[in-house]
């Protein structure tokens, strides 16, 4: 059987706050938020607890903790996602949910807890925004220190590597005496997908959205039940086509007979999404 954690102790206090983390899931799919962060506290309680009391302090208990904190971050990250969502502060969620997915590729990288329930969830419920292009900044810096060390991050010197545990602590690099700002990128794929083109969140950018959060804040479905957009094409009417004699001169203004033209135009496909709810526990989501 393969361990989800480093050490069998990790395991163990893993195994003893999933029936905690249940419970703040249900608290949560039933919207009860204030009750969702008092089980969270008890949960992050349990982790400094055992940190106290270990005693040996090895580098793998202790990057063992620095993956017990993230899932609490997580969750804490998952639920602001969801309270601002069906407040209708969908800027702000966004930043939200771009934190709850940072923190799933955190864990994912670092241990074998199962979040495929999140990870599908998060990934399908990114596609309701409006957001499709995306905002880089480029800047020359002197350097880049370690996290950890605090030496050049690049240098020989540094015996830390970007992105790593060390201890229970990530080895980052901090940009150091920045020089220059020197260009701002549009992308479609950037590590970062905060930075983006701000909407108001009453605008019609986020009518999809918006569609979810009151089918949910009007109790149709719970929050675990949302999985799934399915996109296809349907005909309507095209608003700007005009029925005229096979011989006029078409309307579009081609200077073409309208039979040689638009007259097959009278339906255009459009783009059409279904949100797909299906009824899940919410405590598929601990595994």
């Amino acid at each position: 059987m393969t361990k989800i954690l480093q050490t069998d102790e990790a395991c163990e206090l893993f195994k003893s706050i999933k029936g905690k983390a249940r419970g703040a899931l249900r608290s949560l799919n039933e919207l009860r938020f204030p009750d969702f962060q008092k089980k969270i506290h008890e949960i992050k309680n349990a982790i400094d607890s055992a940190k106290e009391s270990d005693e040996r302090q090895e580098e793998a208990m202790l990057n063992d903790f620095y993956v017990l904190y993230r899932y609490t971050d997580f969750l804490i990250a998952y639920s602001d996602l969801w309270e601002k969502l069906l407040r209708h502060e969908f800027s702000n969620s966004w930043n939200s949910l771009q934190s709850a997915l940072d923190l799933l590729r955190l864990i994912k990288r670092f241990s074998k807890v199962n979040i495929e329930f999140f990870e599908s969830q998060l990934i399908e419920l990114e596609k309701t925004y409006p957001y499709n292009v995306f905002f880089s900044v480029g800047a020359t810096v002197e350097k880049f220190e370690c996290s950890i060390c605090a030496l050049d991050i690049d240098s020989e010197d540094c015996p830390h590597i970007r992105g790593e545990l060390y201890g229970g602590k990530m080895a980052c690099a901090i940009a150091r005496d920045i020089i220059d700002m020197n260009h701002v990128s549009m992308v479609s794929n950037p590590e970062d997908k905060r930075c983006v083109v701000k909407y108001e969140d009453n605008g019609e950018q986020f009518k999809l959205v918006r569609y979810l959060a009151d089918f949910i804040s009007q109790g149709n479905f719970n929050i675990s039940d949302f999985g799934e957009l399915k996109f296809s094409k349907k005909k309507q009417l095209n608003p700007e086509y005009k029925k005229l004699g096979r011989n006029d001169c078409c309307y579009c203004g081609s200077g073409k007979k309208f039979k040689k033209c638009c007259i097959p135009k009278e339906y255009i496909d459009n783009d059409h999404i279904d949100i797909v709810f299906s009824p899940k526990s919410i405590e598929e989501a601990v595994a």
